[in-house]
């Protein structure tokens, strides 16, 4: 009886073992970057690019034309300035729309058009700015200020290249757009982003707005795992460990409770997935993200 009594006991033991383990394994904790970054609290998003200097809010909506590389001349750019005032406000980081919709990158790119020789020419080193790089005067000056910066890319969405929402636009070319192939399109959005995953530097974080097309999926999990693996992934759920979610309003308010689990809005304490919440917003009232000196435009009060 005694060992019959001790073969019960054990068997118990082991179940409870067992359960426990099977407790732990699916208890949801941060990775190390992923609370490294939840510890720098404040960050700074930077919407400079072309859409700073034409009317409205930039290439967010319409694809109705490219503007010219002409346009973008930032006669008085002063980086230091920008990590001056990350810094007075407590930042830790600082993310960069190095591409939005527009297409047009604040580094000279040196992707070409896949199957030809003709170069992405939409680039700053095609405009008259002053500052043939601003993303490696912006990245330096991050670096002095002790500021972890970080790049926005918008992969979904490139009107020099006819492509809205992850798809070609139909109809005829407008003036200033190259006409490629959707695969084209996906190897100059890859070729681009290695450009800046692997010319910078370490990144504290990089942006998917709008998320990515699930053809490429796999090509940016790989490159990002290699190039960048320790950046926070904003919508970054499925591509990286290190991911972080959109709180779901870009009005500054995120909703109470919110939970550092969950893949959307406030998060779920049931979920299994750790991936915290960045609540983004604009400067500027009735979602402006880019300045604009032909509008007049009302401050967001803080």
């Amino acid at each position: 009886p005694g060992c019959f009594g001790d073969l019960i006991m054990s068997w118990i033991l082991f179940s409870l073992l067992l359960a426990s383990a099977s407790i732990v394994a699916t208890i949801p904790v941060p990775t190390v970057d992923q609370l490294k970054w939840s510890e720098w609290e404040l960050g700074a998003i930077i919407h400079f690019n072309m859409a700073t200097y034409i009317a409205g809010d930039g290439c967010s909506f319409s694809a109705s034309s490219v503007p010219s590389q002409s346009l973008f001349n930032p006669t008085k750019i002063n980086t230091d300035q920008w990590a001056q005032a990350f810094q007075a406000f407590g930042a830790r980081y600082a993310v960069l729309v190095a591409k939005h919709n527009c297409g047009f990158t604040l580094w000279p790119s040196n992707v070409t058009i896949p199957g030809s020789n003709i170069p992405y020419n939409y680039t700053v080193h095609q405009s008259p700015s002053p500052s043939p790089d601003v993303i490696r005067a912006f990245v330096d000056s991050c670096h002095k200020a002790n500021i972890s910066p970080g790049f926005y890319y918008s992969v979904v969405t490139n009107f020099f290249l006819n492509v809205q929402s992850g798809k070609k636009v139909s109809g005829p070319l407008k003036p200033g757009m190259v006409n490629v192939s959707i695969d084209q399109y996906y190897e100059v959005a890859l070729g681009q982003l290695m450009e800046l995953w692997t010319q910078y530097g370490q990144l504290g974080e990089v942006w998917f707005d709008g998320g990515y097309q699930a053809d490429i999926k796999a090509n940016l999990t790989a490159m990002l795992a290699k190039a960048q693996p320790h950046a926070t992934a904003f919508n970054g759920y499925g591509l990286s460990p290190n991911c972080i979610r959109w709180i779901g309003t870009e009005a500054g308010r995120a909703p109470d409770p919110n939970w550092s689990t969950g893949t959307g809005g406030g998060g779920d304490p049931n979920s299994t997935v750790w991936c915290p919440a960045e609540c983004d917003t604009t400067l500027q009232d009735n979602d402006h993200w880019f300045y604009s000196a032909t509008e007049g435009q009302i401050g967001r009060a803080v």
